[in-house]
């Protein structure tokens, strides 16, 4: 009984440590750290490699989205709030014009357009980066359908997700 207990332990200690996790932007398996582009090496199975690539093919477009929207967001922020005003010297004295700002303004709602599009990929990204992590570690990874409790209006409201 001892020894079966024993190799349980072992056993099970053994398993948990022969996992793959992520630490910030790093993959670690058997605690040896690997970048994220070495995942091949880090995957032994190739339906969790496969799954890992298109979690980094998301991320790749989500980086993207949001890069080209945070730049033209600020862009049109920057131009919005410099109160761009322009001193104009005519016959009858000199005068102050403030410039439309109407541009600058559609400019941010833009680039938050553009970040929206960009939040999909963001999420399907983890997703799928959390189902090869799963994947590689023996997990179940079938269909798992939940409750979930959501605010509707003005109420509360328990949806079924699946």
């Amino acid at each position: 009984m001892k020894k079966n207990l024993l190799l349980g332990m072992m056993l099970t200690f053994t398993l948990s440590n022969a996992q793959v996790t992520m630490e910030g932007s790093k993959l670690v398996r058997d605690g040896q750290t690997y970048k994220i582009a070495q995942f091949r090496e880090v995957f032994k199975n190739p339906e969790a490699a496969a799954s890992f690539q298109r979690a980094r093919n998301n991320s790749t477009v989500g980086n993207i989205f949001g890069g080209i929207g945070g730049g033209v967001m600020g862009f049109g922020l920057g131009t919005a709030l410099s109160g761009n005003k322009t001193k104009v010297t005519t016959a009858y004295g000199t005068q102050t014009v403030k410039q439309n700002n109407g541009g600058a303004w559609a400019a941010v709602g833009i680039g938050a357009g553009i970040v929206g599009i960009g939040i999909p990929f963001a999420l399907a990204a983890n997703k799928h980066a959390k189902r090869a992590m799963a994947l590689e570690n023996g997990e179940a990874t079938a269909f798992q359908p939940h409750f979930k409790l959501e605010s509707a209006g003005t109420g509360v409201a328990l949806s079924y997700n699946f």
